[in-house]
């Protein structure tokens, strides 16, 4: 008889290590919506944590690597609820307007983030952590391939317009970014209220395909 080995428990230093690092994000991410990424302080950063500020440095090098700590915090989280919503029952359309407003409402709740990662998807690689880096790679991958399959199980079942799925997902995708660059000039409440509607519509009227009328009322 094979004996599997327990699973390794964390040490009290690991658990430490762990609860303080959530401790500083949580306080980066409430600074950050008072003041912005750009002006939020390591100083602000580290009171509102209830630490010293060289103690912030311990688990982060810079506000760069913390703000890139908290972007991948939120990707994942967010990647978590789409897989969720994707297994769940429902149609393909019904499920990507789920989507849509699941980014939307992420976007708004996050959106003192969104101009730090907008910024690293321009630099493309450069002047970031090659590690982050190659992480956000991952996670915009793993979106594609969950919201492509949507969209190709709506295509072959008809309730979508025939074409190519990965494109049909980069299209959404972009529409989202586009509702973060409004919103970074706009303001974001304005910004999500008028944009949810129409990019509700848009996935409607322009993706899913009307019904097909009958033998009969089509001779009337």
């Amino acid at each position: 008889m094979v004996i599997m080995p327990l699973a390794t428990r964390p040490t009290k230093k690991e658990m430490v290590t762990a609860f303080r690092t959530q401790e500083i994000l949580a306080a980066a991410r409430r600074v950050m919506e008072r003041h912005g990424p750009e002006t939020a302080t390591m100083e602000e950063i580290a009171a509102a944590a209830g630490v010293a500020k060289g103690t912030v440095y311990l688990y982060f090098q810079s506000k760069d690597e913390l703000i890139q700590a908290l972007i991948t915090q939120v990707g994942e989280h967010m990647l978590a609820d789409i897989e969720a919503l994707v297994a769940a029952p429902g149609s393909p359309p019904e499920k990507i307007k789920q989507v849509a407003s699941l980014l939307l409402d992420y976007l708004m709740r996050e959106r003192a983030l969104f101009p730090a990662y907008a910024r690293d998807l321009l630099r493309g690689g450069r002047d970031t952590a090659k590690g982050y880096w190659l992480h956000l790679q991952k996670m915009e991958e793993k979106f594609v391939t969950l919201v492509t399959r949507l969209f190709a199980e709506g295509i072959e079942s008809g309730q979508f317009i025939p074409a190519n799925p990965r494109l049909l997902t980069f299209l959404l995708r972009g529409m989202v970014r586009a509702v973060g660059y409004y919103q970074m000039t706009e303001g974001p409440e304005k910004a999500v209220k008028e944009a949810l509607p129409v990019l509700l519509h848009l996935l409607s009227s322009g993706l899913t395909r009307p019904p097909q009328s009958s033998a009969a009322e089509a001779t009337v």
